[in-house]
């Protein structure tokens, strides 16, 4: 009966730990980041819209999002620690803001080619380890071109595709206070910095609150 019971409890955790998962590898921001995100968060309050920023989500940039077996997460993390080692602080610029038909609010980011080719490299280096039963994602099945991507790549936003930006609001977020937010609002272009590299598990959204590893550049 014993026997039974941990080969019970063993196919549990072996099942457990065998399903899917989606990991973010993302940058990080410095405070200017930080920052100006908490000002558009304290006036979005204001107008009763609670912001990703005021539940305690992360201000970053994703670099690749998919999903993975569990068991591949040290190999993810040590390719993330690779390219800890190899990178340096960069700076990215910020441009305005938009809504999307969706309901989505982000602030846009201006590309950059060292975004541009870390998205891609490291795109490169984790598609080999992605899980490819994954399921195309149905607002995905619109555009041929991100189908295509998310076929070979695993996602939707990679290479041509890339498009980074942080995220404000999801459609959980967005009410009619967006509008009077966007009337009074005025957004001053700024600059930032990418200071590290890191994984985040996220939500049903794509979300990343949870960090599981970061590492700063050098």
């Amino acid at each position: 009966m014993k026997k039974l019971a941990v080969l019970t409890t063993l196919l549990f955790f072996t099942s457990a730990w065998a399903e899917n998962v989606n990991y973010n590898v993302f940058v990080k921001l410095d405070n200017t980041a930080e920052s100006q995100v908490r000002e558009i968060s304290d006036e979005l309050a204001k107008v009763g819209v609670k912001s990703l920023y005021s539940q305690g989500y992360q201000v970053h940039l994703t670099l690749y999002l998919t999903e993975y077996d569990k068991s591949k997460f040290n190999n993810i993390k040590k390719v993330v620690q690779k390219f800890a080692r190899e990178k340096r602080p960069f700076d990215v610029s910020f441009y305005g803001m938009h809504k999307t038909a969706g309901k989505w609010f982000m602030l846009d980011n201006r590309m950059t080619p060292e975004l541009q080719q870390l998205s891609d490299e490291m795109t490169v280096q984790l598609t080999k380890l992605r899980a490819t039963d994954a399921k195309l994602p149905d607002w995905v099945k619109n555009y041929p071109e991100k189908v295509k991507s998310f076929e070979k790549y695993g996602s939707p936003n990679v290479f041509a595709n890339f498009d980074p930006h942080v995220t404000l609001l999801t459609p959980n977020e967005f009410n009619k206070g967006v509008a009077k937010f966007e009337e009074n609002y005025t957004f001053k272009p700024f600059t930032a910095k990418v200071i590290g590299i890191g994984i985040a598990q996220v939500d049903d959204l794509g979300q990343a609150k949870d960090v599981l590893y970061f590492q700063k550049f050098k």
